[in-house]
Formats: structure tokens, sequence, C-alpha cells
């Protein structure tokens, strides 16, 4: 049955009211396009929804039964409706970031501190994982924003420039000992190196930019592991040499447990040291709610 909703309003608000002219003035309309109105609905329904004596109109029982019924709907619609709107225009609700564990810890951690206490209604999911796996999530909506590593490469995402690590190849003083400090292109190649992943992310990055891009890669990788915290746990160990971030090493550096070897040592003075641009990545085309522009300005403000 096709019923105008706007009609069944009006019931609603003349069923609220003592009379018609009382549910005209709510509905700022003349009583009199009130009583049209439900002799229209009356007509849509097929059935009688008043019983009019002389010039006063009552609801039948069926009528107010049919009020009641709608007004307990009409207020679930309209909750419905005004959360709906609310989702978009009010700093509230779910948004998901994704990101790489150390950085996050170093770069988001302060931030969210002080997003979550100035919108005490917002809700941030944080994960983290590699940068495929990452940009995959953010692609396929599992994630709203992505903190991603290297450059921006699919079409369907937008980014914003927020970091510059530095990577620093890195070895304990015991590994130094043993195996001596490498200083030529034969030295380091004949190293043990720990890496991250299969992808060689960091560590091509650091050896191209120190022995150019066609110089093969080293063969001796003695481990892979997706962990910041392993890779410089077995460097401190003294296990092999491995390339890291330089707000990773910092402490580690300072502390003596590890020492970085500089192109210094590896002959080549005037090249670029290995550095990698982290972005703060979305979908193209994504709904602007509320809260993603306000998370996504917070993340980008200097």
């Amino acid at each position: 049955m096709l019923i105008n909703h706007d009609l069944l309003r009006t019931l609603v608000e003349v069923g609220s009211a003592p009379t018609f002219a009382e549910a005209a003035r709510r509905l700022r309309v003349t009583p009199s396009a009130v009583s049209h109105q439900m002799k229209a609905l009356e007509a849509q329904l097929g059935v009688p929804l008043f019983e009019r004596v002389g010039r006063v109109a009552r609801l039948t029982t069926a009528g107010q039964r049919l009020v009641r019924s709608l007004r307990a709907d009409f207020a679930r619609i309209d909750e419905a409706l005004e959360a709906f709107a609310s989702d978009y225009s009010g700093v509230r609700g779910t948004l998901r970031i994704g990101g790489p564990g150390p950085f996050s810890r170093m770069w988001l951690r302060p931030r969210l501190v002080a997003l979550l206490r100035a919108h005490d209604e917002l809700v941030l999911e944080v994960r983290f994982g590699v940068t495929s796996v990452l940009t995959r999530r953010l692609l396929e909506g599992e994630d709203d924003l992505s903190l991603l590593a290297g450059p921006i490469e699919s079409p369907q995402l937008e980014a914003a420039h927020i970091y510059t690590e530095e990577l620093i190849v890195v070895a304990s003083p015991a590994y130094l000992r043993r195996h001596g400090r490498p200083a030529t292109v034969s030295d380091f190649t004949a190293q043990r190196y720990m890496v991250f992943d299969a992808d060689l992310a960091m560590h091509a990055a650091w050896w191209r930019a120190a022995f150019g891009r066609k110089a093969p890669l080293p063969p001796r990788i003695v481990c892979r592991i997706t962990s910041l915290d392993e890779l410089l746990a077995l460097a401190i160990e003294g296990v092999g040499i491995t390339v890291l971030p330089d707000y990773f090493v910092k402490e580690a550096l300072a502390n003596g447990q590890v020492v970085a070897l500089g192109l210094a040592d590896a002959g080549r003075k005037r090249r670029p040291g290995a550095k990698n641009s982290v972005h703060l990545a979305w979908r193209k085309g994504a709904v602007a709610t509320a809260r993603l522009e306000v998370v996504r300005a917070a993340l980008l403000a200097p």
C-alpha cells in the first residue's frame, strides 16, 4: 500500500492535539489544510479514521491504535535519521587508522592523546602492519587513514608527506670485533644481514643509496623478520648487521649498544644518505565525515 508519509505524520500530530486547529497551529498550516489531508488519507487507506458528529471529528478506536503505532515508528525513524546525520556532521563514532607499529609509537601516539582528550565521542581503532598490508586494508575500506612508508603508488589514494626517516645501518661492537668494521663494497657484501621481511624495503634502500642503484644486493641474509624490535635485539646480540630508521635506533646508539656504519665507512662520502618518506594516506573520494576531517587535519598539523 503506497501511502503519502506526510499525511501519516499529519495524522500523528492530529492524534496528539486536542483539536484540528491546534494540530494546524503546530504544523504551521490552516485547519482547512489539515482537514483536507485527513480526508485524503482516509481515501488512500479506504477506511474511516474519524467519527464526525456535527463539526467535531474524533479518531476511531482503530485510528487511535494506528496513531500510537505510527508515533512509535516515526520516533524510531527520526532517531535513526538523526544518528545517521550526526555520524557525518559530528566528531563522534569510530575511525580506523593503520600504521607501522614502531613509527606509530613515536609519531602517532602523542597525536592520538590530543585527539581523544579533545573529542569525548570519538573512537579510534588503530592497527599495525607492514606497508603492503596497510595499503591493501586502506584500499579495501578496512581503514580510513593509514601511515605508509615509501612512495604512494596506487592512483586510488591521496597522501600528504608527514615525516622523513633516515635509514641507518648498524652493528654491535661485539660483531665488529669478530668480523671487522666494513669499509669497502666487498667488505659490506661479505657481512651477515638481518632484514625486515622479504621485500628488503629498508635494506635495499640503504644499500643502493650507499653503493648505487645497480649494485647487487648482498647475498648473506641470515634472518627475515617483520619486527623492528627483533631486528634491533638481534643486532645488539651481535648476530649480524641490520638497517633501521634513525628514530628507532637513537637510544641504542646513545647507549653504545650498536654502532652506525656510515657512508664514510663505505668510501662513499659524497653519496646522500638513504631516506624514506612516510605519508598519511586516504582513499580518493572517501566520504568526508566530520570525524575524518578532524582527525586528518590533526594528524597533518605541524
